[in-house]
């Protein structure tokens, strides 16, 4: 068992699931029930890293109110250590009203919340000498997290951990490629893990090998290129050339639900770094746990570890 560090948005999430996009035009619309769940990229990766066998340490920021302590609660009763968020001061708690279509695809209604005000003061740096591996969930996903994201990987580079860093262009950010560098953090990112149209946007690449070479050339020392339904690419230097270290083919299943899909395969990869694997079976044991999480409701829904290792071992029938 190892400590993580996940750093970065935590939110509320009602899910709402069933919806076809027509019914949005109804004044009312009756469903057979809804949920609620912890959501945002951090506190999802947290929750999966838990389940996975592993002690995981949340750095957000939440505020003093109803939402903020029911997030907090659901955390803890998950097995996340949330000893160590600190308190919005001037925004509530972030909540997310997820509309999950009857197909598995997903709409999202947000408030301006507590995730705006993430920044270097979010870091509790005593709590993250204890850990092994510091994910952020995730890039751009707000601009303050991502403003401070150079200094805040800097000091784990300095302390000795190994840094993850995933991707979410958040509406702030769309349609403004080149306004934030992504060299500026990724000199200190072990690994970078964008998903094809994410890693177009940092890039101004169409070519997923041209994409990696850049991500690559901007300091990233591994860059984990995912495709979706097809799988990833991991991408390494190898002296002065760039090495396509192995592709890892997605594992096919009936999805639900594919919320918090690209969290859990962040929670799959960091659990392998903290197990001493490879980057190639890092990246096996992500898929096999972004597979697990896409067949239920919610980006929480992976079962156990066990879920994953049996999924694992039908692999090599």
């Amino acid at each position: 068992m190892g400590k993580a560090v996940c750093f970065g948005i935590a939110c509320l999430d009602i899910l709402v699931p069933g919806l076809d996009p027509s019914e949005f035009y109804k004044e009312t619309i009756r469903l057979d029930d809804f949920s609620y769940s912890t959501g945002g990229d951090a506190i999802n990766e947290a929750v999966t890293l838990a389940k996975l066998g592993h002690e995981p340490i949340l750095m957000t920021k939440l505020a003093d109110d109803a939402m903020g302590r029911l997030l907090a609660d659901l955390g803890r009763s998950r097995g996340v250590n949330m000893d160590h968020i600190k308190t919005a001061r001037t925004h509530q708690t972030a909540v997310s009203i997820v509309c999950v279509h009857k197909d598995g695809e997903r709409n999202f209604i947000v408030n301006n919340g507590s995730d705006n005000e993430i920044g270097e003061d979010t870091a509790d740096w005593e709590a993250a000498k204890e850990a092994g591996v510091f994910c952020v969930g995730s890039a751009y996903g707000a601009r303050g997290l991502t403003e401070s994201l150079p200094a805040v990987l800097k000091k784990a580079k300095e302390l000795g951990l190994t840094t993850c860093v995933d991707i979410m262009i958040g509406s702030e950010y769309v349609g403004k490629e080149g306004e934030a560098d992504p060299a500026a953090f990724l000199k200190y990112a072990d690994y970078v893990l964008p998903n094809l149209s994410e890693a177009r946007w940092m890039t101004g690449k169409t070519r997923p090998d041209a994409m990696a070479e850049k991500l690559l050339a901007m300091g990233a020392a591994c860059v984990v290129l995912k495709d979706g339904e097809n799988g990833c690419w991991l991408y390494r230097k190898a002296g002065g050339a760039i090495l396509r270290k192995t592709f890892v083919p997605a594992i096919r299943c009936d999805v639900v639900d594919t919320t918090g899909a690209g969290d859990n395969f962040l929670a799959g990869f960091a659990a392998g770094l903290l197990e001493g694997r490879s980057d190639e079976d890092c990246a096996k044991l992500a898929t096999a746990t972004a597979s697990a999480s896409v067949r239920y409701l919610g980006a929480a829904g992976l079962k156990d570890r066990a879920e994953v290792e049996e999924i694992l071992e039908g692999l090599k029938r």
